[in-house]
């Protein structure tokens, strides 16, 4: 009875250390799905780094064209109402830039934040499967001593009985 209930116990551990197996494979496809993610992310961040800076020298061009439009209006007729609307113009246009320009800083900052979070998504990841090789190694090493006893009481029931046919031979002789 008792050999009964180590094997339902021996079968009882095999079935965790299968689920177990189970968490860590899922763990790591969740893992190399996230790093995944977190390579999209990192590129995209790279992408709003240049438009920033392209946007960033197009301004500084638009700027440098105001300022020289702004000397000629200066060195020219004040009521050259010509060149003050295409200042106006360019101020609008010069406006809509900056509003770009705001509306993917926005978009970077929402790309770090994804980043953040997928790298704290990562760290768990890693210390979830930490924690379960972790367990896998105690449940081995649990299974490895119950093996070890096993061995041991079969050998021991070898044991008795050939003891047992030894009586029982001499037994009958008598």
């Amino acid at each position: 009875m008792n050999l009964k209930n180590k094997e339902t116990q021996l079968f009882e551990t095999l079935t965790k250390l299968d689920s177990i197996a189970d968490l860590i494979k899922n763990s790591k496809e969740e893992s190399s799905y996230l790093k995944k993610l977190s390579s999209q992310l990192e590129k995209e961040k790279e992408e709003l780094n240049q438009k920033s800076k392209n946007l960033e020298q197009e301004k500084d061009g638009i700027i440098n064209e105001l300022k020289i439009f702004e000397q000629k209006l200066n060195n020219q007729d004040s009521g050259n109402y010509e060149l003050l609307n295409k200042i106006d113009l360019i101020e609008k246009e010069n406006q809509t830039i900056k509003d770009e320009l705001t509306k993917k800083e926005a978009e970077l900052e929402e790309s770090r934040y994804k980043i953040t979070e997928t790298e704290n998504i990562n760290k768990n990841l890693k210390e979830e499967v930490n924690s379960v090789q972790s367990e896998l190694q105690s449940t081995k090493e649990q299974l490895e001593q119950i093996l070890k006893n096993k061995k041991m009481f079969v050998k021991k029931i070898d044991e008795l009985s050939q003891e047992t046919d030894a009586m029982l031979g001499e037994f009958d002789k008598w």
